[in-house]
Parts: C-alpha cells; structure tokens; sequence
C-alpha cells in the first residue's frame, strides 16, 4: 500500500506543479499560493470527521513547521517554473526533495533491503538525468539564480516530507490541514512585500483552484505512503514526481526533451519496480 500511495503522489504532484507553473507564467507565485493553499486546506478539513484523530503538542508542532518548509519550497517552484523550463527545473528540485527524506529516514534508524537502496539510487539517477538539458534547447543556458532556487524548493520540500512523516499515526489527516493553514497564513505578508494581490483572470483562477486540490491530494497520499511503509522509500518514490510535469510540460507546452532525459524517464520506471519488491 505504501508504494501505491506515493506512487499516486508522484502523480498528483506532477500534474499540480505543471498547472501551478503555468498559472505562475501570467500572475506573481505567491498569488497562485494564496488561492491554492486555502483550497487545499479546506478539501482537507472536510475529510477530518472521517481521518480525523487527537493532535498531541509534537504533532502541531511538526505540522507547523512542515507548513513554513513547504509554503518555501512551493513558492520557490511556481517562481521557477515560471521563469524557465519545467522539464529542467522540476527534477532538479525533486533529486533535493528525494535526498532529504532518505537522509531522514536513516538517521532515524531505517534499513532498507538491497532491492530498495538499487531502487533509491536509480531514482536519484532518474531525476538527475531527467534535468539534463540539450545543448540546443530554444530556451538556452539556465542561470545559476533559477537553478538555486530550484534546488532550495527541493529542500523546503524535503523537508516538510520530513516533517510530516514525524507526526503522530492516530493523528489522521490533521498534520496536512494544520500545514496547510499555517503555509497559508504565512503568505500572507509574503503576498504583501511582494504584491501579490493582483486580480486574477478565470482561467488563471481555474488553474490555481485545480493546482490546490491535487497538491492537497498529494500531500495526503505521501502522509498515508510514509505511515504505511519507509520514509526512504515513500521520498524517493514521490520525488519521481517529474516524470509527469515534464510529460506535460512536452505535450501541451511543445518543451523540447532530450534523449538524455527520455532515458531518464525509462529509469524511473525500473526503479519504481525494484522499490516495490
């Protein structure tokens, strides 16, 4: 089950990171956030009378500190994607946001069997083959300021993995309600310094009520896929998430991939297989 849970995930995640960029290309990130966080919070907070359970002081405060790693690494993201191509920075930030939760996920005493740790290392390779970008890409070289800030969004996105996986199993659902009302609190004055109250045209809107309802999903199958199983595994697994927003970005957005990263892609599939055994 735990493999099943990150696996849908990764899915949830790479479509809503495709739609949270796209919205991102017309309207500040931190807009987007602002419509989207809220949306996930209370589709959430609806599901609490059945996945509900008692909060205990380390729950809170672990979601509450998932909820400021991850609001740093989505608005880091949208801005990125935004700003450059989605099948470069995407995996870039995932190699961080897989990195962080295996690192975790040992110290706290995690072994993983053989087949699992080819699996973790063919996935890292996966996400960092799948970031590698033609020379004769029409966007041309990437600076080293988006592929930073890439690299900080995995972390903030590792992080709040971590975090997340640290809270209490009876809990229910509450670790991701209680994130994402802290994240969306917290962007408040971050919308402020950055004005980022702009009016929204429907579509755009229609992308970021879209984008809130799968990242929220995703939040809630990485929570299930790292209570059922290890949060070596559930990271990395859910950092495969690229494979979908590249697929995407390639399909719809006309984004040129390369046959290094096309090779990528094959071998996320076969370390999705050695995770399973």
């Amino acid at each position: 089950m735990a493999v099943l849970f990150a696996l849908l995930a990764a899915a949830a995640y790479g479509v809503s990171d495709f739609m949270g960029g796209l919205a991102s290309r017309r309207v500040p990130a931190i807009t987007v956030v602002l419509i989207s966080y809220p949306v996930g919070a209370v589709l959430m907070a609806a599901l609490l009378p059945v996945y509900g359970g008692p909060v205990s002081a380390a729950t809170l405060g672990w979601s509450v500190a998932g909820g400021g790693a991850g609001l740093l690494g989505i608005a880091l993201l949208y801005t990125t994607l935004g700003q450059a191509p989605m099948n470069v920075i995407s995996p870039i930030t995932a190699v961080m946001s897989a990195v962080v939760p295996i690192f975790g996920g040992v110290l706290q005493g995690e072994r993983p069997h053989l087949p699992a740790w080819l699996g973790i290392a063919l996935g890292l390779v996966a996400v960092t083959l799948i970031s590698r970008q033609p020379e004769d890409h029409p966007h041309g070289p990437i600076g080293w300021r988006p592929l930073a800030m890439a690299v900080l969004a995995g972390v903030g996105f590792g992080l709040y993995f971590l975090c997340l996986a640290r809270t209490d199993d009876d809990s229910g659902i509450w670790p991701v309600v209680l994130s994402r009302l802290v994240a969306g609190l917290l962007a408040l004055p971050l919308a402020v310094a950055a004005a980022g109250f702009v009016r929204m045209p429907r579509p755009v809107l229609a992308l970021a009520i879209a984008t809130g309802i799968l990242d929220a999903g995703a939040n809630l199958g990485f929570l299930l896929a790292s209570r059922h199983g290890l949060l070596s595994l559930s990271g990395v697994i859910t950092a495969l998430y690229p494979a979908g927003t590249v697929l995407l970005a390639v399909l719809l957005l006309k984004e040129h991939t390369g046959a290094v990263q096309r090779v990528g892609l094959g071998v996320a599939v076969a370390a999705v297989v050695l995770l399973t055994r």
